[in-house]
């Protein structure tokens, strides 16, 4: 990520009124720059800006912790895609229980070594369908994030 773009993120995490540290802002960074780096082999995101991935990614995801109703919560984020709201919340919220569930199988795979190679930990990547894994899966957890799904049955 550029300075500018890490400039811009600290600025919108205090304007959003978030405690955060600088390893937070260190690992989005890191998630940011692995976003980008993956997006030129396999289609994760539209936005290839590092300024709009904070503005769009980044701070669109953060501005769900001020209500602080997820700290050491179980989340679920449907239709994760390439993480977004989860992993963000996650990286700023290291409390959080977290369930990446998506249905495309490579994008969990990139997730999963994502994760791991950041060394977030509770953090569980689902390879499913949201309308198949709802089914068993409902009542486990607190709250579900999501940014773009289909009502489920």
């Amino acid at each position: 990520m550029t300075e500018q773009a890490m400039a811009l993120l600290c600025r919108g995490l205090d304007q959003l009124g978030l405690p955060w540290t600088q390893g937070a802002a260190e690992q989005l960074s890191l998630y940011g720059a692995r976003l980008l780096e993956k997006n030129q082999v396999m289609n994760l995101t539209a936005i290839t800006d590092p300024e709009e991935v904070v503005k769009r990614h980044f701070l669109d995801s953060a501005a769900l912790l001020p209500s602080k109703a997820l700290g050491g919560r179980k989340v679920i984020d449907v239709g994760t895609g390439a993480g977004f709201p989860g992993l963000v919340l996650k990286i700023l919220d290291p409390t959080i229980q977290l369930t990446l569930l998506d249905s495309l199988g490579k994008r969990v795979d990139w997730l999963r070594e994502t994760c791991d190679d950041m060394g977030l930990s509770r953090v569980t990547c689902v390879h499913a369908r949201a309308e198949e894994f709802a089914g068993e899966h409902r009542q486990a957890y607190d709250m579900a994030t999501s940014r773009a799904v289909a009502a489920l049955p």
